[in-house]
């Protein structure tokens, strides 16, 4: 099982902007932004720079560059809001490394969190300990990042409330049964951000 969702995190971070509307994904490749308000003005302090995602072990990344064309790639140890390799958009969260998987108005970005495993020695009688094992199971989830820089779960409400400014959609979207809701939740903040593109 652990395989599989290795592979599935590497194609999560290797996946290209396929789904995003290059009129709506404007934002600066090979590129460090410091604040949510430098991502949301596309005004990145650091650029260009050859910035990526190095792979260091299962379920383990570590953010690199390269300070010239000469030199070794190095670890990147200054403290970043998001930052961009030349394919894709990323936000620091939660102190992990997460994927856009669309920009506009408002984002969407699914979030890794890996599997962690800690041990809990129980002091017991006669100075003998028994090890107990705690697993936390790893998981996706995905967030909104909304137009003011609050960060809330994807759900069915969370979207409702995104589109009371666009009440053709909102019908559209009311309409609809609640699997279809769930289901297609992602794709009408698309669907948003395609109507509401420099707004």
């Amino acid at each position: 099982m652990k395989p599989i969702l290795t592979v599935l995190l590497t194609i999560l971070i290797t996946t290209s902007f396929a789904q995003v509307d290059t009129q709506i994904d404007t934002i600066k490749r090979n590129a460090v932004f410091l604040s949510y308000e430098e991502f949301k003005n596309n005004t990145p302090s650091i650029h260009p720079i050859t910035i990526f995602i190095d792979k260091a072990g299962t379920d383990k990344f570590i953010l690199k560059y390269l300070p010239d064309s000469l030199s070794k790639p190095q670890k990147y140890r200054e403290p970043l809001w998001g930052f961009s390799d030349s394919v894709n958009v990323y936000i620091k969260y939660r102190g992990h490394y997460a994927l856009f998987q669309t920009i506009g108005k408002v984002c969407v970005f699914i979030y890794f969190q890996a599997e962690h495993t800690s041990w809990n020695y129980m002091s017991m009688p006669y100075s003998t300990s028994m090890p107990t094992r705690s697993v936390t199971p790893e998981k996706t989830t995905t967030y909104i990042l909304d137009a003011t820089g609050n960060i809330i779960k994807l759900t069915v409400s969370a979207v409702k409330n995104i589109l009371q400014d666009d009440e053709e959609l909102l019908k559209t979207f009311n309409d609809e049964s609640k699997h279809d809701q769930d289901r297609d939740k992602y794709h009408y903040l698309v669907k948003y951000n395609e109507r509401h593109t420099g707004k």
